[in-house]
């Protein structure tokens, strides 16, 4: 019996302004809520002569092997290129296409229901809980009305779409959907009958025991890389077929040859070797069991009843004795033994069907270490550093400058800190919104705190006793108590803090924002340095830097009167030209002082441009600070009296209009550029004032600078790998200036994380001050083609080949080799686990009735929406586009079209500004503010309720 199913209701509560009239408001009847029963439910009918064999077609098509073929190594080198972390087969975004229903509840899906069928009949016809029973079925009307869908070659293409990834691995040319279509075709005869044979249905019987489970059964324990993949393995034989293929031309005319009058998948003799249960009676079989498996597990293993309980088979002796067989091999030569006139060589099929239960182990490649921030231990003699690629932290013995140890933390380990004792060591994971805790003296993690999203920095307090973790993601501070590892409150930052630094007094807490704030369109960036004051732990100011963005590392001069910050001054409300001038990206140094203001210099100078700094440190004497340039391997060694004389002696208009975008500035305060290794990000002194240390992320070292020479004076090799793969000679190319005209910036300055900047340019291709548009995230990007907002570039080769050297870079474009590693390197960038859905959990009730409102086609009123306006339709498949460009009704008087391309919704909460140029600073604003004549989507019937669970739905994507 099916278990009684939730049924959402769709309330309307009338809210001024959103609702004009209210009296036109008609309330709704309970709205019917399809569920998904499988595909055996729908072979119950679909079967056999008299309804055209349709569900033998589709066990024979490759639609039934799409779960199973997602456990083959090309799957995962397919993830890998698509950004995916995950196991394919545990990826919402490959079980999107691989199967039916990913997206649904479990409530959403009856017992019958079995994702290892992959692309079932529910995929392409709908859920068919309320519509499945024979007598809505034979009523077509009656059946679309209950939820069935009739497919087009047009809805294939939400997953048949040419994916680069899927090209770059598999070769394959792009689909012709209308063979496709005709392969996969199975029409009812004129005059179909429910005439599927009995032995298709699954059957109960009181009787006791051995009897058969069915491979479902098996599934449930025998699937995954832990168990070696086994039931998918199975699924890719043609024991899994064994059945399906009784219903072809083939296996009809064997049967006649051999005097039957009956059809193949009724016949006893094909049946005893062509199903599991062979010519048992059905007393001998469970209602798991159903014969179109084919030849599954206990074909050759027996009768699974008794010993497929877990218990059992973990104790091989007593599985024996419960009916496991004890040599499986024996069993082939009864069927295959001169098949058909066959040859059967029993050592090679075996092989070809062997599956070992052992872990499945990706081919082993030792991680880079991509180092990030250090922090030197309180005694001054260990170093710790970050290693975000793999996931670690390693131990660093500062005097004998030697690599001690290496720590395993969580994903994409990115800044540490210790307690002020020394006792532990605390370490942000942006990937897994978690802080380790390390155990100094154990030299091993000890305790995870969970944290907000993409945490980067993290700080103490002077006390040690409440921990400040910058939540880059979410905009905001965890304050944590370090004796209890909870969370004390969450304080409200700017926009994507990023770094902080504790003045020496303890009282001040400053911490930088790499993203502007919002700002009107088209005018300039406005950031923030957030103030905080730990011992309170609340927000006491908010200091703005205009015309900046991008700040990042962070510290504080010895004497506590003012900090010192990076940023880059990107100046994107000019067009795109200004590259040659040396004006698009600047990058300087924002001086913070203790009473709120803020000065800005720049580091850049004509023909030697300081790209991308990154980090900031003082020797202990307060004379000198050491900037690192991530985007050109090298340190600018600054006089900081001769800059202070500098900023002191200057007319306000100066230091406010005139030093900040200054390029001939730079030589009377720094005094030194020293060469470091590949793309140093943190800089830290050590404490006797004697060595610097520079993390060089892109090869695995750090290079030891001599304070007294100022000059590099060694190498500290953490220990990766030393062969420069492709990718990361890509990763190499995104993050180095010397792509770039006078080496100004990189791709990295305006996609840090791999993510965005969040802001507007105007690229000039299609004209100067014509079409500014958002900087879009590079996560996952690889099968979105095509790209830019207009969807005007056909690949990500085409978007990074020359165009970007006319446009962008001004320079000579990539070779053929840089431009595929490159695009490799991007196409890698992995996308964040979604935080407001992790993998299988349920949706909240506000998210489900989100998801009411996107996938609905009436409005409130009760009128139909229009197919082209339903959100489900532009945003379908996995990634949540159609890949198609429409008019949304958002055209300003800047743009050239109103045809923009559809972007995709995975973590879409993460990006705002949102629109096709950032004009809409929320979700929200999409539709308030920029939706007025409902061309994106029916929306200005919603309440706000209504809205705001849509958001709440969005958010999960």
């Amino acid at each position: 019996m099916r278990v009684k199913r939730k049924r959402l209701f769709l309330r309307v509560w009338l809210v001024p302004g959103l609702l004009a009239v209210a009296a036109a408001v008609r309330p709704q009847p309970a709205e019917r809520h399809p569920y998904y029963v499988g595909a055996r439910v729908c072979g119950s009918c679909h079967d056999g002569e008299g309804m055209g064999h349709g569900y033998s077609l589709w066990l024979l098509s490759g639609h039934a092997r799409a779960y199973a073929v997602l456990s083959r190594p090309e799957a995962r080198e397919i993830a890998r290129l698509s950004g995916i972390t995950q196991e394919p087969q545990a990826s919402p975004v490959c079980l999107g296409c691989h199967a039916t229903a990913a997206e649904a509840e479990k409530w959403e899906k009856d017992p019958t229901f079995f994702t290892g069928d992959g692309v079932e009949c529910e995929k392409c016809h709908g859920p068919g809980g309320e519509y499945k029973d024979a007598e809505v079925m034979k009523d077509r009307k009656a059946a679309m009305a209950a939820g069935l869908r009739m497919p087009t070659p047009r809805d294939c293409l939400q997953c048949h779409a040419v994916k680069g990834s899927h090209v770059a691995v598999h070769h394959r040319p792009q689909l012709d959907m209308a063979k496709a279509w005709e392969m996969i075709a199975h029409p009812l005869p004129d005059a179909p009958r429910f005439s599927s044979p009995a032995v298709n249905a699954r059957e109960s019987s009181p009787s006791r025991g051995p009897r058969y489970a069915g491979v479902e059964s098996c599934a449930q324990c025998h699937d995954g890389p832990q168990k070696g993949f086994q039931f998918s393995r199975w699924r890719l034989t043609p024991h899994a077929r064994a059945y399906a293929v009784l219903a072809t031309p083939a296996a009809y005319d064997i049967s006649r040859q051999n005097g039957s009058s009956l059809p193949p998948q009724e016949d006893p003799a094909c049946l005893k070797c062509h199903t599991t249960a062979g010519g048992s009676k059905a007393e001998a079989r469970l209602p798991s069991y159903g014969p179109a498996e084919g030849v599954g597990c206990e074909a050759c293993h027996g009768a699974g009843s008794e010993y497929s309980p877990e218990a059992v088979m973990l104790d091989r002796p007593a599985a024996y004795a419960a009916g496991l067989q004890r040599n499986p091999k024996a069993t082939c030569a009864s069927c295959h033994e001169k098949a058909h006139g066959k040859p059967f060589d029993q050592e090679s099929a075996w092989a070809k069907i062997e599956h070992p239960a052992g872990p499945v182990q990706a081919a082993a490649q030792a991680p880079y270490k991509n180092p990030l921030r250090m922090a030197f231990s309180p005694d001054g003699r260990k170093l710790y550093v970050t290693c975000e690629a793999a996931g670690s932290v390693v131990v660093v013995d500062a005097a004998a400058r030697r690599k001690e140890a290496e720590i395993p933390v969580g994903g994409q380990p990115n800044d540490v800190a210790f307690s002020p004792g020394g006792d532990r060591a605390f370490v942000t994971n942006r990937l897994d919104d978690t802080v380790t805790v390390i155990d100094v003296r154990a030299g091993r993690a000890v305790a995870t705190i969970p944290v907000g999203d993409e945490p980067h920095g993290i700080r103490t307090d002077a006390a040690g006793t409440h921990l400040y973790v910058l939540n880059t993601l979410e905009d905001s501070v965890s304050v944590i108590d370090t004796a209890t590892g909870a969370e004390t409150k969450r304080l409200s930052a700017s926009r994507g803090p990023w770094a902080a630094a504790l003045s020496p007094d303890g009282r001040r807490l400053l911490v930088t924002n790499c993203l502007s704030r919002f700002v009107e369109f088209r005018a300039p960036s406005l950031s923030e340095i957030t103030v905080l004051d730990p011992q309170r732990g609340v927000v006491t100011d908010r200091w703005l830097v205009p015309g900046a963005n991008y700040l990042q590392g962070i510290a504080w001069h010895p004497s506590g009167e003012f900090a010192f910050f990076t940023l880059l001054r990107t100046k994107n409300v000019v067009p795109m030209t200004r590259v040659v001038q040396g004006w698009t990206i600047t990058n300087g140094l924002g001086i913070a002082w203790k009473d709120g203001r803020v000065n800005q210099v720049l580091l850049d100078e004509p023909n030697l441009y300081f790209p991308d700094p990154t980090d900031v440190a003082f020797t202990p004497d307060g004379t000198r600070a050491l900037v690192t340039s991530s985007g050109s391997d090298r340190v600018a060694v600054i006089d900081v009296p001769k800059l202070l004389s500098m900023l002191r002696s200057a007319a306000p208009e100066d230091l406010e209009s005139v030093f900040p975008n200054h390029l001939g500035k730079a030589p009377e305060f720094v005094i030194r550029h020293i060469p470091t290794g590949n793309n140093p990000r943190g800089v830290v002194v050590a404490p006797d004032g004697k060595v610097a240390f520079t993390a060089n992320c892109l090869d695995d070292s750090l290079t030891v600078i001599d304070l007294d020479r100022l000059e590099a004076a060694g190498r500290i090799d953490l220990g990766g790998p030393k062969e420069i793969s492709k990718v990361r000679l890509g990763e190499r190319l995104f993050h180095s200036a010397r792509i770039t005209f006078q080496r100004q910036f990189s791709c990295h300055s305006c996609h840090p994380d791999g993510h965005i900047n969040g802001l507007a340019f105007d690229i000039e291709p299609d004209g100067i001050g014509v079409s500014p548009v958002d900087n879009r995230t590079l996560r996952g990007i690889l099968d979105t083609a095509p790209f830019k907002w207009e969807g005007t570039n056909p690949s990500l080769a085409h978007e990074c080949g020359p165009r970007l050297a006319v446009f962008f870079t001004r320079i000579q474009p990539f070779t053929p080799d840089q431009l595929s590693a490159l695009v490799e390197y991007i196409s890698s960038i992995p996308r964040p686990p979604n935080r407001y859905r992790p993998v299988g959990a349920d949706l909240t009730e506000a998210q489900r009735r989100g998801r009411e409102i996107f996938y609905r086609t009436m409005t409130n009123t009760g009128e139909v929406i229009p197919e082209g306006n339903r959100c489900y339709i532009c945003h379908s498949g996995p990634m949540y586009t159609d890949r198609r460009t429409h008019n949304v009704g958002t055209q300003m008087q800047y743009d050239r079209t109103g045809e923009f391309e559809t972007p995709h919704l995975n973590n879409i909460y993460d990006s705002a500004p949102y629109l096709h140029n950032g004009i809409a600073r929320t979700l929200e604003e999409i539709w308030t503010r920029f939706n007025p004549h409902d061309r994106h989507g029916v929306t200005n019937d919603m309440t706000k309720d209504q809205l705001n669970d849509l958001i709440e739905f969005l958010k999960t994507l």
